[in-house]
């Protein structure tokens, strides 16, 4: 017996051989399989998957009344985000991140609007954004915090959830890692490039050999071990400002930090984590976020995450691992929203007020 089931699972054999072997003179009606047998039975069928068709229609009734209170945000026509709509008069929380170019959001009934940015959190990568529009219903949030094996559900903008999920490690900080800008730098104490790597933050920025990086951000960088260390405050996909001296001229860039140069082989983890799909860029360095084992793509985080009542209970904020997605919890978003609305988290940058950031990230 153990002899047939190993020929089974290498695809030596197939069931009517079987069913012959075992009744002589019975035909079964399907002769051939296009999958060797024993492999097909290995195989889920989609709507038996956490995320397929049939999970999420048992959840259509919980994110009914979220499903308004969601905008799918859109940079340059593409979607790169979901949106929070936390204010009637059109405010709507976002992963700030990934915004570039020309933003806009688009409603449940289809309506789309431009987009500004009002304010940025860095640490926490959330932006707040403003649109022309009223009477929006705003999102309702819970009074509870998600715990440990929890359902939660993310909402978009259909009748059902873009995905499901049950709450996994309570709330905790996720260190920072440095982020990689790209260059290789002259071994003299000058911040000067020497090479920059083929599709790097660097590259696509537009910097070049021979160049001297004398600020970043509003940080003035007078040598190559201080523009290192200040590199590596920032996380991958964090964006810098970078000050750059260039055939006795000064000019100013942005480019958008990687987590490792490219062209370099993944570590063991790092494959093993992409394994499930692609991952958002600016995963690291929150100061707490509570985690749950859905599985998201990097354009559907920013918008709201609700319990079996329907509640927003966080926002998505990042796609970290196979089945490992990060949310802002509700406490740190409404306190967050006053400062956000204020002016006191106001882009810095006259590009990103006017929603014209270069090098996209998500």
């Amino acid at each position: 017996m153990l002899a047939v089931l190993a020929l089974c699972i290498l695809g030596t054999c197939r069931p009517s051989a079987l069913a012959q072997e075992a009744a002589p003179g019975f035909t079964p009606i399907e002769q051939e399989r296009d999958v060797p047998f024993g492999l097909d039975q290995l195989l889920v069928p989609r709507w038996r998957l956490a995320d397929g068709p049939h999970v999420r229609a048992a959840f259509r009734d919980v994110v009914r009344n979220a499903s308004h209170s969601t905008a799918r945000v859109r940079s340059d026509g593409k979607q790169v985000a979901l949106g929070s709509i936390v204010g009637a008069d059109g405010w709507i929380l976002t992963k700030a991140s990934p915004l570039s170019g020309d933003v806009t959001c688009r409603l449940k009934d289809g309506r789309t609007y431009k987009a500004d940015i009002v304010g940025i959190s860095g640490e926490h990568d959330l932006a707040l954004l403003k649109i022309e529009a009223t009477n929006l219903r705003e999102l309702r949030f819970s009074s509870k915090t998600a715990t440990v094996g929890s359902f939660v559900a993310t909402v978009g903008t259909q009748r059902d959830p873009e995905a499901v999920g049950v709450v996994s490690v309570p709330g905790r900080e996720v260190p920072p890692q440095p982020g990689v800008l790209g260059i290789q730098l002259d071994q003299a104490n000058k911040p000067l490039v020497v090479h920059v790597f083929p599709e790097s933050g660097a590259e696509r920025a537009g910097v070049k050999e021979n160049d001297l990086i004398i600020r970043i951000n509003e940080t003035p960088i007078p040598t190559r071990v201080e523009l290192i260390e200040t590199v590596r405050k920032f996380n991958p996909g964090d964006r810098v400002k970078l000050t750059l001296e260039r055939d006795s001229k000064t000019l100013t860039v942005e480019a958008t930090l990687s987590g490792r140069f490219p062209g370099w082989r993944q570590s063991r983890s790092q494959f093993q984590n992409s394994l499930g799909g692609k991952l958002s860029v600016r995963r690291f360095g929150f100061p707490d976020v509570f985690q749950h084992d859905t599985v998201l793509a990097p354009n559907q985080c920013g918008g709201p995450l609700v319990n079996l009542d329907g509640e927003s209970v966080g926002v998505n904020i990042a796609r970290s691992g196979r089945t490992e997605t990060y949310a802002l919890d509700v406490q740190t978003v409404t306190d967050l929203l006053f400062d956000l609305r204020s002016g006191k988290l106001a882009p810095r940058r006259p590009e990103l007020e006017a929603a014209k950031i270069t090098s996209p990230a998500q």
